[in-house]
């Protein structure tokens, strides 16, 4: 969906935001009088709707990661517009506005024409005084709170009659736009392995663009981070990780190979009975592009089979081993209903020679939201050595370790 926003309003509306003058509602600002109007407030929002993040008729809620439904139940949008890392999609004929990005859909925006018959009096009458007014000089938008999401109503201020209204979340607004290019180095690697990892970061990056809903690299810009360990388990790096995790406290997320998991599982359950997130790789350690389709199916699939059969629960989150993507795997992975997450901050611990290493290299590098790449497999000793230093560092910079799910508010396993 791409195209130029020419709807004026919207346009008027987006550049509302950075010249947004807020001032304290006061009840003498608007005389309120409602004799013989018949015209009652549109339905198809309302305060108990808005703190669900709902509107009658639409096909969506905020938060939800797939555009692709309203795609399904609508078409393609008439028109998208594109602002800073988020999109407004326009369905004229459904007198509808969709705003999104990778955190979700964050404003369901009706501009139907029962709506833009409100006045400033009408919307008084039903919701009472707003939590807050924006002003600019043609424009006013009256918020009102529900929840964690936001009702807003804008009006032309010279014709005091609505432009649109909105159920909002500027929580996913700020979330979904907030990207960090992947981090990380290592003076281990040589210049073959430098080049090598720079074409694939690149490569990476492409694709979190492409897909900002279905793929994620980073959190939000919070005091937090996620610490991620792949390719295990095994009966020793592993098991030493998850025993420093226990006496730090902290959470960890396993990205788990299904024949490890397959050869291992008592440590799945150990690592799944405390607390900690279990995510899937592929069955065994493969390039999945290079594969054909039924072959790249059959190692997600097993892989979630294999982790079902040991805790009762099937990963709904996924990534790919080293990060190789290509649009088929991205179908594939879809079609899976899982969410694919790969990492804002390389350790690259593999490369290293020592423990010092690794944790410099978080040093550098962390930033709020940052996905941290590490490693649980065998001969990964260096991984379990760092871990406590790097844990110190993270907390006494007063950063919280949590697991992926809950930093972008997707489901862990499926429903």
């Amino acid at each position: 969906m791409k195209g130029k926003w020419v709807c004026a309003c919207l346009i008027g509306t987006l550049c509302l935001l950075p010249i947004r003058i807020s001032v304290p509602f006061n009840h003498h600002d608007v005389h309120v009088d409602v004799s013989g109007i018949e015209q009652d407030l549109n339905q198809n929002l309302t305060l108990e709707l808005a703190e669900k993040g709902v509107m009658n008729g639409v096909p969506i809620q905020l938060g939800d990661l797939y555009i692709e439904d309203v795609l399904a139940e609508w078409g393609e949008a008439s028109e998208t517009h594109n602002k800073d890392g988020s999109y407004y999609a326009a369905y004229p004929s459904k007198h509808m506005s969709i705003g999104y990005n990778r955190a979700g859909v964050f404003e369901l925006r009706s501009l139907h024409p029962d709506v833009q018959k409100l006045s400033t009096a009408m919307v008084l009458a039903e919701f009472g005084a707003p939590a807050e007014v924006r002003k600019t000089k043609q424009q006013m938008m009256y918020i009102y709170r529900a929840g964690k999401n936001e009702l807003t109503i804008l009006f032309d201020q010279n014709t005091d009659r609505a432009l649109y209204q909105a159920v909002y979340s500027s929580e996913l607004k700020e979330r979904g736009e907030y990207y960090l290019q992947i981090q990380g180095d290592s003076a281990a690697l040589t210049e073959s392995a430098r080049s090598g990892m720079e074409k694939s970061r690149k490569e990476m990056e492409t694709f979190i663009q492409q897909f900002p809903l279905s793929l994620s690299s980073n959190g939000p810009n919070r005091k937090q981070v996620a610490l991620t360990f792949d390719e295990g388990p095994d009966k020793t790096v592993t098991a030493k990780i998850l025993d420093i995790l226990e006496h730090y406290q902290v959470q960890g997320n396993f990205f788990f190979l299904g024949s490890q998991a397959a050869a291992y599982p008592q440590i799945v359950q150990k690592a799944y009975h405390e607390g900690h997130l279990i995510a899937s790789l592929s069955f065994d350690e493969v390039n999945l592009p290079v594969l054909t389709d039924a072959q790249m199916r059959m190692q997600i699939a097993r892989t979630a089979e294999e982790i079902e059969s040991i805790i009762g629960e099937a990963p709904a989150i996924f990534r790919p081993p080293n990060g190789e993507l290509n649009e088929k795997l991205m179908a594939i992975v879809s079609d899976a209903r899982m969410h694919t997450v790969l990492w804002s901050l390389d350790t690259l611990d593999w490369s290293v020679h020592t423990a010092e290493e690794i944790t410099g290299n978080v040093k550098r590098n962390v930033r709020n939201g940052d996905i941290i790449l590490m490693h649980s497999h065998s001969g990964q000793e260096k991984t379990a050595e760092a871990l406590p230093k790097v844990l110190d560092y993270l907390l006494g910079e007063g950063y919280e370790m949590v697991r992926i799910d809950e930093m972008l508010g997707v489901d862990a396993y499926e429903d």
